[in-house]
């Protein structure tokens, strides 16, 4: 038996457990990427709305410069969309692999947390592609305009979206790791409030990163990951208060 009242997993037995998780985790993936290649061109033509609306009327929308390109922008295209798509389901098998290891109280908060998790990633990639992402493009276009014409790849293009949608939908899920970290016992409400001043400029870091280098677009990652960081505050001083939490610390 282990200390959280249930038997005790082997290394062997875990390491079955995560390959099953993977192993469904890559199925899912692979379902909805092979369905996203039939439809590869609607997906290209959908994630070219922004680039549209933020280029001069009399401009291309979109260049190749390559006989490959369109084709392997397909594919990512498609990979992309599958890993979106089928984010319930890997999500749902990460919180399912790391279950065992929490205490039976702790188990309850596994539903909230595929829920929250899903929200958030969802949540931040469309946050990320209708709001961000245009104005990004809009600013840095109208930059570009002021000493040349633009002429944008469609790798360059499918490469610069996939980095912003894929890191805003990462930064959203901040709320999630602290709270599960609090959970755990790992970190505290009020340990995370002392080191706010910090996290201001490992925002705008992580903005600087996972984004171009437009005010634009790092403020536009920064302050929604700073606001994360102080709801998860809120969601840890929450949880502590509940008196099943009370109860199960007795």
């Amino acid at each position: 038996m282990d200390e959280h009242g249930g038997k005790a997993m082997s290394l062997l037995e875990h390491l079955s457990e995560l390959r099953q998780c993977l192993i469904r985790s890559f199925a899912a993936v692979l379902v909805c990427f092979i369905l996203a290649m039939i439809f590869s061109r609607e997906l290209i033509e959908f994630l070219k709305g922004p680039l549209r609306s933020a280029l001069p009327a009399a401009e291309e929308v979109l260049h190749f410069t390559g006989p490959l390109d369109v084709f392997l922008t397909s594919i990512r295209v498609s990979l992309l969309s599958a890993v979106i798509v089928s984010s319930p389901v890997w999500i749902w098998q990460f919180w399912k692999f790391i279950e065992p290891a929490l205490y039976e109280h702790e188990k309850k908060l596994v539903l909230p947390f595929i829920f929250a998790s899903t929200s958030l990633f969802i949540s931040g990639i469309a946050f990320c592609f209708w709001v961000i992402f245009p104005l990004a493009l809009e600013f840095l276009i109208q930059l570009g305009q002021e000493v040349g014409v633009p002429m944008i790849t469609i790798t360059d293009y499918v490469s610069m979206l996939t980095l912003m949608i894929l890191g805003f939908g990462l930064v959203f899920e901040t709320p999630v790791i602290l709270v599960l970290l609090a959970v755990l016992d790992l970190v505290s409400a009020e340990g995370l409030a002392k080191y706010r001043r910090y996290v201001i400029v490992g925002t705008l870091f992580v903005g600087a990163v996972l984004t171009p280098p437009d005010p634009m677009s790092q403020i536009g990652m920064a302050l929604p990951l700073y606001v994360m960081y102080e709801l998860s505050i809120l969601v840890i001083r929450m949880i502590r208060k509940s008196p099943s939490k009370k109860t199960s610390d007795v």
